[in-house]
């Protein structure tokens, strides 16, 4: 009997391994010793040429998530119509010693309806808790300078935890305003400004990340790298540091720029830069200001890219300030016209 077949030891729910080598295990319940599999592998180096697992019970949302992590064959204790369906589907070699309709939980009932993996992945990440973004909340914020017209009037909005928002509209209709409100460097004349339950100057340092559409043309040297190292956790150890540095800028594509003058690079490069000291950075709430302006083709695929990922995988709450009509067919989002007034 091949070993990852042979009963679960140690009050484990799941065992991994790679062939016959185990190389995970876990004794939490429902979906957390996937996720918590799902996190070891990102760091994992060893070989995975065939991830086998065992596990006490399988519906599609487990199937879902042995699915996405490359899982080659599984044995499952328990199993339901609905697992086996996908398994298969995804050419997936199960085996199993007791086979059920369906499991009886709120998370099978739901998958059962769904199809499209990316929001089934969305769900599960959502109903773990595992969503990084914060709420925000625009209560009829209006804002003037002294003596002038008003720019925003009565602007309300509300975003849940992971949520995602574009911002259109003309020069002059106040989206650069909205920005610095929601980044605190402004104040609303009137209204309320919630991010989660506090206020913009009570908030945690690196909460927010901010990507402006302009970057600082003072020359000093400085690298990419160095650049998006000033992110990281400080908290953190010489080698996790230098894994989140890699790793953001490998999800940018910009490995190879790592160690050019940030002031040489063009300024789509300088923007992939910036994309990535904020995956260092974890924010809550991500902001954009046009993010596209400078990128090619190529450059503007991976931000399109990265967002995606971000929406499926970490799920911050977004929001990008756009004229670009073509980003909102590429990413979906729902979209916030700005009315006409002066900036």
């Amino acid at each position: 009997m091949e070993r990852y077949k042979q009963p679960l030891g140690d009050n484990h729910t799941l065992e991994v391994y790679n062939h016959d080598q185990l190389i995970f295990s876990d004794q939490g319940h429902w979906l957390t010793p996937l996720f918590a599999l799902e996190r070891f592998l990102l760091t994992y180096t060893g070989p995975r040429d065939c991830l086998c697992a065992h596990d006490t019970a399988a519906g599609k949302a487990a199937a879902l998530l042995m699915g996405r992590i490359g899982v080659h064959k599984a044995h499952i204790n328990l199993i339901s119509d609905l697992a086996v369906e996908y398994y298969e589907s995804k050419g997936i070699e199960i085996s199993y010693e007791n086979r059920i309709e369906r499991l009886q939980c709120k998370t099978e009932e739901l998958l059962g309806k769904m199809d499209d993996v990316d929001q089934m992945y969305r769900m599960l990440r959502q109903r773990a808790r595992l969503v990084r973004g914060v709420a925000l909340s625009v209560d009829n914020v209006s804002f003037s300078y002294p003596e002038g017209p008003k720019i925003l009037d009565n602007l309300s909005f509300h975003l849940s935890e992971g949520e995602q928002l574009l911002i259109q509209g003309d020069n002059g209709m106040g989206k650069t305003t909205l920005l610095s409100l929601l980044l605190g460097k402004l104040k609303p004349t009137s209204g309320s400004i919630l991010i989660g339950d506090k206020t913009v100057d009570q908030l945690e340092k690196r909460t927010i990340g901010y990507i402006k559409q302009q970057q600082n043309e003072q020359q000093f040297p400085v690298s990419a790298r160095e650049v998006v190292s000033m992110a990281v956790d400080p908290s953190l150890n010489s080698e996790d540091r230098q894994w989140e540095i890699d790793t953001a800028l490998r999800r940018t594509g910009i490995q190879d720029l790592a160690d050019r003058n940030f002031f040489t690079l063009s300024g789509g490069e300088r923007q992939k830069v910036s994309l990535s000291r904020t995956l260092c950075q974890k924010a809550k709430l991500l902001l954009l200001d046009e993010p596209t302006s400078f990128l090619d083709a190529k450059s503007r695929k991976t931000l399109v890219d990265v967002l995606h990922s971000l929406t499926v995988g970490e799920m911050p709450t977004i929001i990008i300030v756009t004229h670009d009509k073509e980003l909102e067919k590429d990413l979906g989002w729902p979209t916030l016209f700005l009315g006409e007034k002066h900036d």
